[in-house]
């Protein structure tokens, strides 16, 4: 089902930035950030900052992050450099972990989800530099967030079977400069 969501957004106006730092732009940030909801349908999937922010401070493999638009928070997401990685491809130490990816349910259907995952492998090169790939697992009962990842560059690589909410389909995406 395709939803209104208002005008598509310019991608020039949509920045990536880490929540793993102290200096005062990043606090207004990350308290922008806890206020980001998903639709209530995806939030079994995603969770939402409120909780899965402290969750990332308190592991040092783990960086969160906040998608912006026109100086806007509107997602939020936390890029891990272990999590279960091993369960998802023989190389984990080449790779990185999409976790608790959103966009503001008020900011979806405007291409911000599409242009933030377009945004990310410079962030997984700062943060997971030894990564070549950044993984992703997607519930099949989420068939939205499957084409809006395959949008994003992302391609299905099998299944997962573990998680709380069933079977997943495992996505990756290359990591590497872009010139």
């Amino acid at each position: 089902m395709r939803h209104a969501g208002g005008p598509r957004a310019d991608p020039a106006l949509t920045a990536v930035y880490r929540l793993d730092r102290t200096d005062q732009a990043t606090r207004a940030r990350r308290a922008a950030a806890v206020r980001l909801r998903p639709l209530p349908d995806q939030e079994q999937y995603s969770s939402r900052a409120a909780l899965t922010l402290p969750a990332a401070d308190a592991d040092p493999d783990r960086t969160p992050f906040v998608v912006e638009y026109d100086g806007a928070a509107v997602g939020f997401g936390v890029l891990d450099a272990v999590g279960y990685l091993d369960s998802l491809t023989d190389r984990p130490a080449e790779a990185a972990l999409l976790r608790a990816f959103y966009i503001d349910a008020s900011s979806q259907h405007r291409g911000h989800g599409r242009t933030a995952v377009r945004l990310l492998p410079a962030l997984v090169r700062e943060v997971a530099p030894a990564a070549r790939w950044l993984y992703l697992t997607v519930n099949e009962r989420n068939p939205a967030g499957v084409r809006a990842y395959t949008a994003g560059g992302f391609t299905d690589v099998g299944r997962y079977l573990g998680g709380g909410h069933g079977p997943q389909r495992v996505m990756r995406l290359a990591v590497e400069e872009r010139p």
